[in-house]
């Protein structure tokens, strides 16, 4: 019966290729995940006085031209603006409207994240 040697620095060799496999699947894990998930941490509400609407910033922010609002007059209805202003502490205002109730969300443009689940509605009173 004859046993086979391994070769000297076999092992070696095998460790590096798992290693490097790992590494590879570990940074297109990263990149997928950054790419397609990733959105800033911001908390805020919609605030609206006399015929303004404005974006109170509780936390975090969003870089100037890496947002964008709507305001529509139908709820889940969105014609989005981007502003030329970052959205940051403490407030943003984003406009003056009419009397009535207007629904508003807001986005991130590079992921498309909308961040309130439902729009917020805000009601302008009449002057």
């Amino acid at each position: 019966m004859r046993v086979k040697n391994k070769v000297k620095g076999q092992g070696a060799t095998e460790y590096l290729l798992m290693l490097a496999a790992v590494l590879i699947i570990v940074a297109v894990a990263i990149y997928y995940v950054t790419r397609a998930g990733g959105y800033p941490a911001i908390s805020m509400n919609v605030a609206a006085t006399e015929n303004r609407i404005t974006i109170t910033v509780l936390s975090g922010s969003i870089a100037a031209g890496k947002w964008a609002y709507s305001v529509s007059a139908t709820e889940g209805t969105y014609t989005w603006v981007t502003p030329t202003e970052a959205l940051d502490a403490p407030s943003v205002p984003i406009g003056d409207y009419a009397a009535g109730t207007w629904y508003v969300n807001v986005k991130h443009t590079d992921s498309g994240h909308i961040y309130f689940s439902t729009d917020q509605a805000v009601t302008l009173p009449s002057p």
